[in-house]
């Protein structure tokens, strides 16, 4: 997981993250990670239901394929694909969706690809978060911007959101319900 920037970043907060941002959901039985990266390798801190499906999907093909060999050997019931997030939204149903620190860069590519994203999204949950800082460290206002404009973005669609706040990340839980 260190090899992965965003992955890394939320090493040192891996233990509380999940159970800090999932504490207020009931079991969660399907999981869907948007931009995954190496995410999946956290399975073990979700608190997740024992039969939970996972889907995950990303644009590197190379670490699709990783992915799926993890979830063979692990036992878990999970399946990687590629996808590219600014073309469409996958379409699985889920309990919860994971869209970690994924809406700037995807925002950077194409206009508005994150909240298009975020209103396609067949879940009852997502994660949403944000980095805290650069990935050269420096926090130059960043959350504070982020917090803003998704807070406006929560506002206009209706959304009930939660707010946590970590040393690195950002994060939101969005009730769409």
């Amino acid at each position: 997981m260190r090899h992965h920037a965003s992955t890394r970043e939320r090493l040192p907060i891996l233990e509380g993250f999940y159970a800090t941002t999932l504490a207020s959901l009931g079991p969660v039985r399907s999981v869907l990670d948007l931009a995954c990266g190496l995410n999946p390798l956290a399975l073990p801190w979700m608190p997740l239901a024992p039969d939970a499906r996972y889907y995950a999907c990303d644009i590197y093909a190379d670490m699709i394929a990783f992915l799926n060999s993890f979830f063979a050997q692990a036992g878990i019931r999970g399946q990687a694909r590629v996808c590219d997030l600014v073309a469409s939204a996958p379409d699985e149903q889920v309990d919860l969706a994971l869209v970690l620190k994924a809406l700037p860069p995807l925002d950077q590519q194409a206009k508005h690809a994150g909240r298009n994203l975020l209103r396609a999204l067949n879940a009852r949950h997502i994660l949403v978060s944000f980095p805290a800082h650069s990935l050269g460290g420096r926090g130059k206002g960043m959350a504070e911007n982020y917090e803003q404009r998704f807070r406006a973005l929560a506002d206009a669609e209706g959304w009930s959101i939660e707010r946590f706040v970590f040393p690195t990340e950002l994060a939101f839980l969005v009730r769409k319900d």
